[in-house]
């Protein structure tokens, strides 16, 4: 996967050059369509009969590669069993991912990629209903293909607060970091609206040390806490992994990432706990 990730990563070295597109430093950074939406809709009024998640919460997070490695089904199935909310990137429309699942009655779709036959995106799963479902997507400045995140809000048993899920498939071909801060900012304008936990699942694509580092200063900004695994089996690209799980207002009771062949990315299983 290296060597593949690295031939196309110097292609888009030579494009962006030939494009101007390597400096954004300056430019204003402005919210994404569709994030007026989701602000508005942040703290209403369930629609549906509430049932609160916790005190425990199961999740999964996993690239599932458009759904197109055989076997991606029963390991989908597998893994989530038992899951409040399974968090998907690279999600095939045409793959009617949701019925693999049985138990997820509910989902949050957000559109990313498209072509003549088939729409992928981050898809969020889960048994109950949110109070709030919004989507918005940031484009990649080479590809000019769209990355996108859902925002789904959960009532929380016991508690008058919400909790604020994020699914997320981040920029991946840049060379800049400002398209990718971007995309933080644009979580960064919800996490600071809410009141309440947080948990921020997805693709992160942190693949250099600059990545790790705008993510590490996101995160500090805002108290999240990166879950840990043990041993660390998450998918990597120069050494660095790819998928994260971040959390504020949450502890986590167990987390494990496992290899499989069904995807170029491992899932992410953690079970965490309202404190």
């Amino acid at each position: 996967m290296n060597t593949v990730f690295a031939r196309h990563l110097c292609r888009a070295a030579a494009r962006l050059l030939a494009a101007g597109l390597l400096c954004h430093g300056g430019l204003a950074v402005a919210d994404p369509a569709g994030m007026a939406d989701c602000l508005a809709g942040m703290g209403a009024q369930q629609r549906r009969a509430a049932v609160p998640l916790g005190p425990d919460i199961q999740i999964v997070s996993w690239n599932i590669q458009k759904a197109g490695n055989p076997g991606w089904a029963e390991d989908l199935q597998l893994f989530a069993t038992g899951a409040e909310l399974a968090f998907l990137q690279e999600a095939s429309v045409s793959a009617a991912i949701p019925g693999t699942v049985p138990e997820a009655d509910f989902l949050a779709f957000a559109p990313g990629y498209r072509n003549a036959s088939d729409v992928t995106g981050v898809l969020t799963l889960s048994r109950y209903p949110p109070s709030l479902e919004c989507d918005f997507s940031s484009v990649e400045p080479l590809l000019q293909t769209p990355k996108a995140t859902s925002v789904t809000e959960y009532p929380l048993g016991g508690r008058d607060e919400r909790l604020l899920a994020i699914n997320i498939h981040s920029v991946n071909f840049s060379f800049g970091l400002q398209r990718y801060r971007e995309q933080l900012h644009a979580l960064s304008t919800l996490i600071n609206r809410h009141q309440g936990p947080v948990l921020i699942a997805g693709d992160l694509n942190t693949w250099n040390s600059n990545r790790l580092k705008a993510l590490d200063d996101f995160m500090a900004e805002h108290d999240l806490s990166p879950v840990t695994f043990m041993p660390d089996l998450r998918t990597t690209v120069f050494g660095n992994a790819l998928d994260h799980i971040l959390v504020r207002g949450l502890q986590t009771a167990s987390a494990v990432a496992i290899p499989v062949d069904s995807s170029d990315h491992n899932p992410l299983l953690v079970r965490l706990r309202l404190p």
